[in-house]
């Protein structure tokens, strides 16, 4: 089973984003099954639209999408905490990503994040995170440790694993993973230097692929990886783009 880690739904009223019917065509186009889909966010950085949108998308096409929401902090506690509800319960989605870099908080933020995270880990869930070089100091990887620590059975996702940006930070994200084994690391926007280096310490069971749709081009992440991912077997390139978040989420490969 192939899986794209890292595609981005917007609901119809947020216009710099793509909609379900899209994402279907990219990823027939690239012959991908199923796509981890979380919140665009439009430029108000309104959230609550987006994760409506991928609740019906995910209705829809339930094997085609896997169904995770987004919650902001910035926009109230209160406000983040209802809308996390609604999508642990209402929604039931997979997991939920918090993008401290994009909204403009340090992840690990006693007030802001903590709050949410508690209640991520106590629903069982996957925890996704922007980590890149965009906004280091808010994402990086040492605070993700900090919650690691505070959540050992908490699964995380570090979306684009230290990249989005030049110079990067993916190797103090491979050095940290290699003691957080719960640490899936997601391979979009990410120098394949490093994605190699990272694959030397952790090996492919940890590295998994994303393409950060529609921010970059599906086909073109998708065959760019072919070649990056080239020298591994072919059980080990299943692994990637695919088995190792099937198996996180527990869906049949």
């Amino acid at each position: 089973m192939r899986i794209d880690g890292d595609c981005h739904l917007a609901a119809p009223s947020n216009v710099t984003g793509i909609g379900i019917d899209e994402l279907l065509r990219r990823l027939d186009d690239a012959q991908v099954d199923m796509a981890i889909t979380w919140p665009m966010v439009s430029y108000t950085r309104e959230i609550a639209p987006d994760n409506k949108a991928i609740h019906a998308a995910y209705r829809a096409h339930p094997d085609r999408i896997i169904p995770f929401g987004g919650v902001n902090p910035m926009l109230g506690l209160d406000v983040a905490q209802d809308e996390l509800e609604r999508c642990i319960k209402e929604y039931g989605v997979k997991g939920v990503k918090l993008n401290g870099a994009r909204d403009g908080y340090y992840i690990d933020d006693p007030k802001l994040s903590l709050p949410l995270i508690e209640r991520i880990a106590e629903a069982g869930i996957v925890l996704a995170f922007h980590c890149g070089s965009n906004d280091f100091e808010k994402t990086h990887p040492y605070r993700i440790a900090k919650i690691s620590d505070r959540f050992p059975d908490l699964k995380i996702m570090v979306v684009h694993m230290g990249g989005s940006g030049i110079p990067d930070i993916a190797d103090a994200v491979a050095d940290l993973a290699q003691d957080y084994p719960n640490w899936y690391l997601i391979d979009s926007e990410v120098e394949y230097r490093k994605i190699h280096k990272a694959l030397a310490s952790l090996g492919p069971d940890r590295i998994c692929y994303g393409s950060d749709t529609p921010f970059c081009p599906m086909r073109f992440e998708w065959g760019l990886r072919q070649v990056i991912y080239q020298d591994l077997s072919d059980k080990e390139q299943a692994l990637v783009f695919g088995g190792n978040l099937a198996r996180m989420l527990g869906i049949d490969a």
